[in-house]
């Protein structure tokens, strides 16, 4: 046996035996399916995003870590390993911005050679990650405080299966492409797959230095380490698509890009790093696309365009960043419905639900190539067009959109309402689709009081105030473009709705809005937080409105850190289930702008109050998608949702909608006036300042200041825009 295969088989060896320890640790996680907490890291840039451990490296049993791209995971297998052994990690942190990461690891102890002792916290390992457009380089310096030099190995295992995003998700397919067998070079291993779509998927590891062994799935390197003298090794993955162009546009991405972001703080330190927390990730989701920035839904399930998530993202960060809101609406009109097509719910007129890349949907077996299964998209899109125009002025953008919101405002009225009975309804035509196609899309979220499922087609009772403010908002974008003649029509539309809507959906018994009306117009017969939603349209009239708020605070709906989907006494409730009884930070924050809007501001602050405290017991006081919908118990957090997205663009926004519905912001651009309604801070709030917001162009510095029950505003020096304080 010569030296070089000896050497071979006992590093072989030594990783062989490091894996066995480190799958024995394992071996409980594994039984669990992956669906336990465990903290991540979790990186995006572009339309890639990695999740990994604390230790940077990709835990088998977690299904959802790896890297990805164009909804595909192009690495399964990236972990460090010295001396055949796991690092121990010292400490792990991620930039602002959510693209690098900095992870500090040590030894545990070991015996080289001559039976010399390397104890526990001898050599750190600085493991730096960055995630680009199309790569993650990582970056090991490793450095020994060791008395006297020390040979050690350091290892790399590595691999990539190429799945789809909806097969790690769970979906079952009938067959795959073929995986071709890994091309090894000392300074490089690349694997590529196939795929049944014809594209070629590649990823190419390179490294600098060159490895000593490549090994199967393993990469070695043997370090001569003197005592505070590093050594780095530099690790390029980099991801490659060949013949993948007639599926997607792309666009060419800076190597950085960062969107301007406005200050927002208070006296409360927490509250502002909540705050920090969600202009950090809302800038981490945006993804440019050809039509310019678009928020991303959430990571790792929904990293892509979704048109709901996208325009309530807008909505509630519209007043600090209106490019984002800008690049979403231009992005949503370039992919606007044109024809009938079954297979994706598209329709003329309707915007899109979700927009997938990959293999599954490039040979459709998802229908999401765009989909169009969604009944409040295109209100949402006429709303987000209306607020934008008002606090930016950009009659540029509205006018060119016009055939957009034409079309747009003519399928609520002869799509949406295919009965003709004046309410805005959804039936799926994909036998792949949605069975439900609210923002509760789960195929349980929409009964009635026995508990049996409503049979479409369905008008829930929150979409119908979507379509009445998306018909004053035609009304309204009319009346700016010139187009007098359509002003008068799209509000008598509105208020027609408004009355027929209050004659079936009002439930007397509990002072609140049935859910829904199913296929034979019998109402959902449940309390839940879609009539809160109401408000936020402005559909309800004042009195109906003020007693919906009563209702919904009430202990079945409110449960200290947020409204729940549904209430304890429906039949279907669940607190752990997806929409029937769990909290949705977004949920609460639209539901909380709607009792602001009818002068309950106290209630709307503790709404607030409730997904601030519960970002205290998330990691970097990051909100998830929802929690679970348990009483809230003193001196302890909500109780996770297993497999909740974070971050979630929407979650991130809560705060900010509750933030200017509490300060009352009204927009007019147009008149360089900011009109603030009754402007409030809660109770647990005394200072708030704002600085660089903009309105029409102009300059904003605002600041708030409690004094008992009132709320002063003073404006800044510098500030540019006339105040309206009502």
């Amino acid at each position: 046996m010569t030296d070089n295969v000896s050497e071979a088989i006992l590093l072989q060896s030594i990783e062989s035996k490091a894996d066995e320890e480190f799958q024995s640790d394992l071996l409980e996680d594994q039984d669990t399916a992956g669906n336990f907490h465990m903290p991540q890291i979790t990186l995006k840039y572009s339309d890639a995003f990695f999740i990994s451990d604390v230790h940077g490296d990709i835990t088998p049993s977690q299904k959802e870590m790896g890297l990805f791209w164009h909804g595909t995971r192009f690495l399964r297998a990236c972990n460090l390993f010295l001396q055949g052994r796991p690092l121990q990690v010292l400490s792990h942190h991620v930039a602002n911005m959510g693209n690098e990461c900095q992870i500090d690891l040590t030894n545990h102890a070991f015996t080289i050679e001559h039976d010399i002792n390397v104890e526990q916290g001898t050599i750190h390992v600085n493991r730096y990650l960055d995630l680009q457009a199309e790569q993650l380089v990582q970056v090991f310096t490793v450095t020994s405080f060791y008395t006297m030099p020390v040979p050690l190995t350091l290892s790399l295992k590595l691999g990539a299966d190429f799945c789809d995003l909806f097969e790690v998700r769970g979906s079952l397919r009938e067959a795959h492409g073929q995986q071709q067998t890994p091309e090894r070079e000392n300074d490089s291993v690349i694997f590529s797959y196939q795929g049944l779509d014809d594209v070629e998927r590649q990823t190419r590891c390179a490294f600098m230095p060159a490895a000593d062994r490549v090994l199967s799935d393993r990469v070695f390197w043997k370090l001569q380490l003197k005592r505070d003298e590093p050594v780095e090794i530099r690790v390029v993955i980099k991801m490659k698509e060949a013949n993948a162009e007639r599926f997607a546009p792309s666009v060419a991405m800076p190597s950085k890009y960062e969107l301007p972001q406005p200050t927002l703080t208070t006296d409360d330190p927490l509250f502002n790093r909540l705050l920090t927390r969600g202009m950090n990730d809302l800038t981490m989701l945006s993804t440019l696309t050809p039509q310019g920035y678009y928020p991303y839904a959430g990571i790792p399930w929904f990293s892509c365009p979704f048109g709901r998530d996208g325009l309530i993202t807008c909505l509630e960060f519209l007043p600090w960043f209106p490019d984002v809101t800008r690049g979403a609406l231009k992005f949503l009109a370039a992919h606007q419905g044109n024809k009938v097509e079954p297979f994706t719910d598209e329709e003329p007129g309707k915007m899109l639900h979700e927009l997938r890349t990959g293999e599954m949907a490039n040979c459709r077996e998802i229908p999401y190539i765009p989909y169009y299964g969604s009944i409040d998209v295109t209100p949402l899109f006429l709303i987000t067009l209306e607020k934008y125009t008002r606090w930016t002025n950009d009659l540029e953008l509205a006018e060119k959109l016009w055939p957009n919101v034409e079309a747009a405002a003519r399928w609520i009225v002869e799509y949406g309402d295919r009965d003709g009975d004046g309410f805005i309804e959804y039936h799926k035509a994909s036998e792949k689709g949605l069975a439900n196609q609210g923002w509760k899309d789960a195929w349980d979220s929409v009964s009635h009081s026995d508990g049996l499922l409503a049979r479409s087609p369905i008008a829930l009772c929150e979409v119908q105030g979507y379509a009445f403010a998306a018909f004053n908002a035609t009304s309204y974008l009319a009346g700016r473009l010139g187009k007098t003649q359509e002003v008068q029509s799209w509000q008598q539309r509105a208020q027609s709705l408004r009355e027929n809507f209050l004659r079936h959906f009002w439930w007397e018994e509990e002072q609140v809005f049935y859910e829904a009306l199913d296929a034979e117009k019998k109402p959902c017969d449940v309390v839940s937080s879609n009539a809160g939603q109401c408000l936020w349209s402005g559909i309800v009239p004042e009195e109906q409105a003020q007693r919906v708020v009563s209702r919904l605070m009430q202990k079945d709906m409110y449960n200290g850190w947020g409204m729940r989907t549904l209430s304890t006494q429906a039949r279907r409730y669940n607190p752990m289930s997806y929409h029937n009884g769990s909290v949705w930070p977004h949920d609460t924050a639209m539901v909380g702008e709607g009792f602001a809007r009818y002068g309950r501001k106290t209630e709307a602050g503790q709404l607030l109050q409730g997904i601030y405290h519960a970002s205290l017991y998330f990691e970097a006081a990051r909100l998830p998608e929802l929690y679970c919908g348990f009483p809230r118990r003193e001196g302890y957090g909500p109780t996770r949702y297993p497999v909740a997205c974070s971050p979630q663009a929407w979650a991130a926004g809560a705060p900010f909608l509750l933030v200017n519905a509490l300060l009352g912001f009204r927009p007019d651009a147009e008149h360089h006036c900011l009109r603030l309604d009754r402007p409030t801070l809660p109770e647990w709030l005394q200072k708030m300042e704002i600085r660089d917001l903009h309105l029409g162009g102009q300059h904003l510095h605002l600041r708030f200041v409690r004094s008992g029950q009132h709320t002063q505003v003073i404006a800044g020096d510098d500030n540019e825009v006339e105040l309206d304080v009502r």
